[in-house]
């Protein structure tokens, strides 16, 4: 039985979907367990956390013992749809024993393990290339992962309320949620054996309520490990000591509608909650307000309304477009001006153009592009795509170019537009094509791109073939209102 801590924006959702799968709920607030009718229990140590990112609210972490982690994403990518993922064994507190490689480009010394995955070594006195050192991860890599995990020298042991350092250091480090004087003097009290053998220790969150048993229990275990560890020659890269794992579970918009149906299931919850909780922290009175009333309102009526607001609210605006690409990153596009909100054929879009700065091929067209090209874009905000047309100042176009992604997201007066990539594209020029569909399939086959995501791509990109004739006509629609725009700018 593994007990997991939630926090964030997701909590509510995350909260029913941890609970429905049989798993346990600790350290819960106090709003949170009235809405669900279950004990806070904050005596109890999670086993992991999962949480929104501070990095992007987009983005799930999930950051614990090895096995609890891996259980909890198994059992989110189960149910929540079109997500993307990545989960990594090299978490906080890994130790792992790392060949020097000698210092990059930038002077940070570099080690490597077995498998070739390299870390970043900070605060070691000397890298020599081709010994072995024994160091903690601090960092991992970054949630696309790519990057390096960044480490620290010396064994890490890790236990419920505490992580033991074996640096030399001597230092006692608390959590910020460890405020109370009197658990604070306890906790420094029992450190003093621990410092005078030359080691650091961290308090974790979870030292603020347990047990005093509980806590010197871990502190024993922990000394004990970390003591068998100095004796221990280790010579060849490898993992030592399992510390904590890491997840990263990116969410699109239809995985977020997903979330805002399992939390109405607990509380009144409006259409977009957690598109719009994501929009920033602004926006929490408005979405506050909006579930109140959602249980007033039609939804079907509700979800229409907020979303042609939203449209309606960029109109005149110069966005970008966030274009996320599963497991390397995001570029961003633009910027669009946006000339209008209507409904096509394809339902309610927008309508945006930008002039080309730069001298170039169109990747996928193989048609010159120069600077003072338009580019004519329709974002369809129910579809899987988003349509560039584009062409000369005189309006001769040049070509269509299909991007196949998940449903846009837009916030109120929004400076960005985000989705998620799903690499393979359709090209429409002198011949129409699939563009990167080897690309495509190598993403599927490592799992980059999921199945169900891979699905929505295959079927959309057949679509938008069928349908090339009508998304044309539809970009045709607006050719004179773009040009006119482009030429009112200069």
């Amino acid at each position: 039985m593994y007990y997991y801590r939630v926090r964030g924006v997701y909590a509510t959702a995350l909260a029913k979907i941890i609970m429905d799968a049989g798993f346990e709920l600790v350290d819960v607030s106090k709003k949170l367990a009235e809405r669900l009718g279950i004990a806070e229990r904050s005596e109890v140590s999670p086993h992991a956390t999962v949480k929104d990112s501070e990095e992007d609210p987009n983005t799930l972490v999930i950051v614990g013992y090895h096995d609890a982690v891996l259980a909890l994403l198994e059992e989110l990518i189960s149910r929540v749809p079109f997500t993307v993922h990545i989960f990594d064994e090299l978490g906080p507190y890994t130790t792992v024993a790392v060949k020097i490689a000698g210092y990059d480009r930038m002077g940070r010394c570099i080690g490597i393990l077995g498998d070739g995955r390299e870390v970043v070594i900070q605060n070691i006195r000397e890298c020599m290339e081709g010994a072995v050192a024994v160091v903690h991860i601090v960092k991992p890599k970054q949630r696309f992962g790519n990057g390096r995990a960044v480490a620290l020298p010396g064994v890490a042991v890790i236990r419920d309320t505490l992580v033991l350092l074996d640096d030399k250091e001597g230092k006692v480090f608390f959590s910020e949620h460890i405020r109370d004087y009197d658990r604070r003097s306890l906790l420094s009290s029992l450190s003093n054996q621990v410092v005078r053998q030359g080691f650091s220790i961290r308090w974790r969150s979870s030292a603020k309520s347990a047990a005093v048993e509980k806590i010197a229990s871990d502190l024993e275990s922990a000394i004990n490990e970390a003591m068998k560890l100095r004796s221990k020659s280790i010579t060849e890269p490898t993992i030592v000591l399992q510390g904590e794992a890491i997840a990263f579970l990116t969410l699109s918009r239809p995985a977020k509608e997903y979330l805002d149906s399992i939390r109405s299931s607990v509380t009144p919850s409006t259409p977009y909650h957690h598109m719009l909780r994501t929009c920033g922290k602004h926006m929490s009175a408005c979405v506050d307000f909006l579930d109140r009333i959602s249980v007033k309102i039609p939804r079907d009526a509700m979800e229409r309304e907020i979303k042609e607001s939203i449209a309606k609210s960029i109109v005149g605006k110069d966005v970008i477009l966030r274009h996320e690409v599963p497991g390397r990153g995001f570029i961003e596009i633009g910027p669009i001006s946006i000339l209008q909100a209507t409904y096509t054929k394809f339902g309610l879009t927008l309508v945006g153009r930008r002039v080309i700065k730069r001298e170039g091929i169109y990747d996928g067209l193989g048609a010159e592009r120069k600077a003072g090209d338009i580019a004519l874009t329709i974002i369809p905000l129910d579809e899987w795509f988003i349509a560039h047309m584009y062409m000369d100042p005189s309006g001769s176009v040049k070509g269509i170019y299909v991007n196949i992604n998940t449903p846009p997201e837009l916030c109120p007066e929004g400076e960005a537009i985000r989705y998620l990539d799903l690499i393979m594209d359709v090209a429409a020029g002198e011949t129409i094509k699939f563009v990167d569909l080897e690309e495509f399939e190598e993403a599927r086959k490592r799992g980059v791109i999921p199945e169900d995501l891979a699905y929505m791509a295959n079927e959309t990109a057949k679509r938008v073939i069928e349908s090339l004739q009508t998304l044309r006509e539809t970009l045709q629609q607006f050719q004179a209102l773009a040009l006119q725009q482009a030429r009112s700018s200069q």
